[in-house]
């Protein structure tokens, strides 16, 4: 196997704490990307991460599994002109899994993220995760609220920012971290305990699909505790590398082995452990406040056309304007 590494080294590997001045808090967090094309996706992401991401408690890893010359270019570019960033390249593609693996192993700090390259994160990021793995020492797995995601999701509302998600999710519900049956992928964060237990991502799941769910499982026989950070709320566009269809394929080729291995398993935690999806209950909560916006905004409208300007109530013009 083929991997050329490229380092950006111009950073400080440690954080200063002004309580005690003897002492260095190492950073806490690694971000694993593994990338395969999607490009457009890939800017979106790294212009967030540059204005979102704190460094001084975290590092990220980029895994480019052979991607196209076009995407390849932007990622060798990127890590030569931002410090704070490693690339991995790999010669020939690997797949999703393997891809995962290998920053994983390259990782260095004690919370493993794997974040999916159709992403866009809040400024809290850092902060959020650390602080759900540091609630209890038994969480050896997590998973923030998504935008779009099997289990745990509130589709983005409408004229909101990720940022502004994370606001009112703060406003309106207080974090718990709730038990889960298992955390989802496009933010998969991982204790380095666990992979000390257990080994890595089983690749025989290949390209990609219940390799997560799988994992997540698996530390749960360990005595592990897979949680909700129901305080983090993380955009997610979905099928960013591979499309819908190749999608589909994926998962029916993965479902196979992953209901042969876990559906009995599954059937039985759910029922020993009362789960019931903690999402229903976040969701309820903050639908209100939003509901509440957007009938205010039918009630009370501003039109503009031009200089003119209408104000609107319940669709009735009842004042109209010139602008100078």
């Amino acid at each position: 196997m083929n991997i050329l590494k490229v380092k950006n080294t111009n950073h400080k590997s440690s954080l200063y704490d002004g309580n005690n001045k003897n002492k260095f808090l190492q950073p806490k967090i690694s971000v694993i990307i593994p990338v395969y094309n999607a490009l457009n996706h890939i800017k979106i992401l790294f212009n967030n991460l540059l204005n979102n991401f704190d460094f001084e408690t975290g590092e990220i890893i980029i895994v480019d599994d052979c991607s196209d010359s076009s995407t390849s270019s932007y990622l060798e570019n990127f890590v030569k002109e931002h410090c704070n960033y490693q690339l991995l390249k790999n010669f020939n593609n690997l797949g999703f899994v393997k891809s995962c693996n290998r920053g994983l192993k390259e990782a260095k700090n004690d919370i493993l993220v794997l974040l999916n390259s159709d992403t866009e994160i809040p400024s809290s990021f850092n902060k959020k995760i650390i602080n759900c793995f540091d609630s209890d020492t038994k969480i050896g797995i997590a998973s923030p609220i998504g935008s779009n995601s099997l289990e745990y999701y509130i589709p983005i509302f409408k004229g909101y920012s990720v940022e502004q998600m994370n606001r009112l999710l703060n406003k309106m519900h207080k974090a718990t971290y709730p038990t889960i049956l298992s955390a989802e992928g496009f933010c998969f964060c991982i204790r380095r305990g666990v992979i000390k237990k257990q080994g890595f991502l089983d690749e025989i799941y290949g390209l990609g699909y219940h390799e997560e769910r799988d994992f997540a499982l698996r530390s749960l026989q360990f005595g592990w505790k897979n949680v909700l950070i129901d305080s983090l709320y993380v955009k997610h566009e979905g099928e960013g590398s591979f499309g819908t269809e190749r999608r589909k394929e994926f998962i029916n080729q993965n479902n196979e082995v992953f209901q042969t291995r876990w559906k009995s398993f599954m059937e039985k935690y759910i029922e020993d452990n009362f789960l019931v999806n903690p999402i229903i209950k976040i969701r309820n909560e903050m639908l209100p406040l939003y509901s509440l916006r957007r009938a205010l905004n039918y009630i009370f409208i501003k039109e503009k056309a031009g200089k003119l300007r209408k104000i609107k109530v319940f669709g009735h013009t009842i004042f109209t304007y010139r602008k100078k």
